[in-house]
């Protein structure tokens, strides 16, 4: 499928689309700084779009999720970091159809909650998740001071992503709807390999530890075992028709099993 998707994509891929979408949206931030107006116009309402303000269907893609400086800087610098490195693991193409794939997830969940404003934030959050994906353990400094590794940031993400579902309008739901969409289209089958597998090495630690708590010896008489008496030493009769263990007293006064006598 995903080839299929690059193949309608190759024709409209924008080459260096990460440095595309961080210098436009930069330019709408500083814009925004002068105009605050702006944001509130530049989000996608699809009942607006209908209404004939379609530039809306773009705009949207632009707006920064924050007007401080600060944090706006920091979040231009993380995104550009994981959307080339994301664009020079994958390709070009593969990219611009992971990107691609997002906003016409993004339009229709915009579609479906017709009358509530949408941005591309969670749309941007999927290129955090899927570089998390990718380097688990690549390493953030929290505040420009405390280190923590990314896949940690992913799962508090997840949780975000699921309070959000619960508590946000239509508009929430729909655009998380629309990024796990996205994210699972891409990633998936690799996810879904990695499950199996952490479900088979699962089952056989169980059995594994089923199995050693299954005692080696048996005393066929008094029943004691080598993991309850792990300093006895157990013998076998060879008198007795069989496989049976004997504990150190029992071993030479026990009654032999003779399994042709007894039938």
């Amino acid at each position: 499928m995903l080839d299929r998707i690059d193949r309608i994509v190759r024709p409209i891929a924008i080459p260096n689309l990460t440095i595309t979408l961080v210098g436009c949206q930069f330019v709408f931030w500083v814009l925004s700084l002068v105009d605050p107006t702006m944001i509130e116009r530049g989000k996608l309402v699809w009942d607006l779009v209908i209404a004939g303000e379609v530039w809306r269907l773009g705009t949207f893609l632009l707006i920064a999720p924050t007007s401080n400086p600060i944090f706006a800087v920091f979040y231009f610098y993380i995104f550009y970091m994981m959307g080339t490195a994301l664009e020079q693991q994958w390709g070009n193409i593969r990219y611009c159809s992971f990107i691609y794939v997002g906003i016409l997830l993004s339009l229709i969940a915009a579609g479906i909650a017709h009358d509530q404003a949408v941005t591309g934030f969670f749309l941007e959050a999927t290129v955090f998740l899927a570089f998390a994906t990718y380097n688990p353990n690549f390493e953030f400094l929290l505040f420009f001071v405390l280190p923590v590794k990314i896949k940690y940031l992913a799962w508090l993400q997840a949780a975000v992503y699921v309070l959000t579902f619960i508590a946000a309008p239509m508009a929430g739901k729909m655009l998380v709807l629309a990024s796990v969409g996205n994210y699972l289209l891409f990633f998936g089958r690799g996810l879904f390999g990695k499950g199996a597998n952490f479900h088979r090495q699962l089952t056989w630690k169980k059995k594994q530890t089923a199995q050693a708590k299954v005692p080696r010896h048996v005393c066929h008489v008094c029943k004691i075992d080598s993991n309850t008496h792990p300093k006895m030493e157990f013998r076998y009769c060879s008198q007795c028709d069989g496989h049976f263990a004997y504990c150190e007293e029992h071993l030479r006064d026990h009654p032999h099993v003779n399994k042709n006598a007894k039938g």
